[in-house]
């Protein structure tokens, strides 16, 4: 993958650059191309298909987000129909589309995030300037998984001795109680051990090291300027007041010149990701094909 031979830092600008442009801009186009970009992303990297209940709960976000506002807010001037004397407005049904969007696009950019930046790669950039927050960081990064593989092992140990045999309810509460009981019993056995091994080990004790596993090359150097380039101009864009869209009372959008350059660039930004995957993948596809 073309993201593993980048250095953490290009990744790094990358992310922050694509997702702090759609947390902080509400122009409904950006939101689009935002989530568009990460699908196309997801599906370049080889991304496992997500399981159905994570798709019946983001499909139940967005549908609940699109319907709870035009119930709760009646503003705007395009009423549809009138729901328990209540007017339903177009502005409010396209204000919750552009919520959900937003929130669907900032699960998934920060999902492929915590994929791509893993606990080694944040060690490689804060581990030089601040150890210890990078270690913290890294170890909190590092729990959730690991308290997630050691529950299902816990769990499949105990319908193996029968705790979760039987269709009582008290009895599976129990079982459950007691599988709990268990991981926070060996999560605090397991950091003890960690803390005694890092201790013999003189941690703290001077000043530390890190591996360096990942070089700074002219390549990422090429890619953090190109980067750095596409939010100058789309900064400028925003900053000029062209680039702005209403939903009340009325759906209005600027369209001009500038909102144009804007949407161009803020794609092509987006577009950095899943174009670098294929490049690696038509390059791996070429060199197969001369064996």
């Amino acid at each position: 993958m073309a993201y593993e031979r980048r250095h953490p830092s290009v990744l790094l600008v990358y992310y922050l650059s694509v997702t702090l442009f759609l947390m902080f801009t509400s122009h409904p186009l950006l939101r689009l191309i935002a989530l568009c970009g990460a699908v196309l992303l997801m599906l370049s990297t080889g991304e496992r298909a997500p399981k159905l209940r994570t798709v019946l709960f983001l499909s139940g976000m967005v549908v609940l987000t699109i319907i709870i506002n035009p119930l709760f807010s009646h503003r705007g001037a395009t009423e549809l129909f009138f729901f328990n004397n209540r007017p339903i407005t177009l502005e409010a049904i396209m204000y919750g589309a552009g919520v959900a969007c937003l929130m669907l696009s900032v699960i998934l950019w920060f999902h492929l995030l915590s994929r791509m930046l893993d606990s080694e790669k944040l060690l490689t950039l804060l581990g030089g300037v601040m150890p210890k927050t990078a270690f913290l960081v890294s170890s909190a990064l590092r729990m959730i998984p690991f308290l997630r593989r050691r529950a299902e092992a816990i769990q499949s140990t105990g319908r193996s001795m029968g705790l979760y045999g039987t269709e009582s309810i008290p009895e599976k509460l129990s079982g459950s109680g007691k599988a709990f009981s268990a991981l926070v019993t060996n999560s605090m056995e397991h950091a003890m051990d960690a803390g005694a091994s890092m201790k013999a080990r003189g941690y703290g004790s001077h000043k530390r090291t890190h591996y360096k596993r990942y070089r700074f090359r002219r390549g990422d150097l090429a890619a953090i300027v190109l980067i750095l380039c596409l939010d100058a101009g789309i900064s400028v864009g925003l900053a000029s007041g062209e680039v702005w869209f209403t939903y009340y009372p009325r759906l209005a959008m600027h369209t001009g010149p500038m909102t144009n350059l804007v949407l161009i660039l803020y794609a092509l930004l987006v577009l950095l990701g899943p174009v670098a995957e294929w490049k690696e993948r038509l390059k791996w596809k070429y060199y197969v094909s001369k064996i």
